[in-house]
């Protein structure tokens, strides 16, 4: 079996130590944590306080506040860590290669700030109350989805929702049994 590699050619990045690759670097370098307490809901029943937010991000910076009310926090995020992975690249799609080029996104779980809305919305209201919005709002694919429309890739476009292993997976995929969908 012949060793291929497997290059990166862009990097963007949303972390609680820095919204860009630069920023986070530099944090970790300098020993910065990014752990403060949960402020974005009421943790008085739960017995942890304090996690890896998200800080600063502004959505408006990638995409329009209209497109970015149809869309889960965790889209924003990953819309725009791949605008700046696709920024960093330097990448240029013409007719020539675009459907040689994909989206392959991984992540843990969709939106649960908007599933749980919309469930709160069922219980209270009744059918009439949830947004038709909700479940193109909610699922993991829909990051690939719309990088690959913003960009005009007309390659394969993949979402693989197994946590911390999602970049591993997607590259063996693409090594051992999708060879032919997705293109080196």
């Amino acid at each position: 079996m012949s060793k291929r590699r497997v290059v990166v050619t862009g990097l963007g990045m949303l972390s609680p130590v820095g919204n860009t690759v630069e920023s986070t670097w530099n944090a970790l370098l300098a020993g910065q944590s990014g752990i403060s307490l949960i402020d974005h809901f009421d943790t008085t029943a739960y017995a942890t306080k304090f996690a890896g937010l998200v800080k600063n991000f502004n959505s408006e910076d990638f995409i329009s506040r209209k497109d970015a009310r149809k869309m889960d926090l965790f889209i924003q995020y990953g819309i725009a860590a791949g605008m700046q992975a696709m920024q960093d690249a330097g990448l240029e799609i013409t007719e020539a290669n675009a459907s040689r080029i994909g989206a392959a996104i991984g992540s843990g779980i969709g939106g649960l700030g908007l599933i749980e809305e919309n469930h709160s919305s069922l219980v209270n209201g009744g059918p009439r109350k949830i947004s038709p919005f909700f479940v193109p709002s909610t699922i993991v694919n829909m990051i690939a989805g719309h990088l690959t429309i913003m960009y005009g890739m007309r390659g394969p476009s993949i979402s693989i929702a197994t946590a911390c292993t999602s970049a591993c997976t997607i590259s063996a995929m693409r090594r051992v049994s999708l060879p032919t969908m997705m293109p080196t």
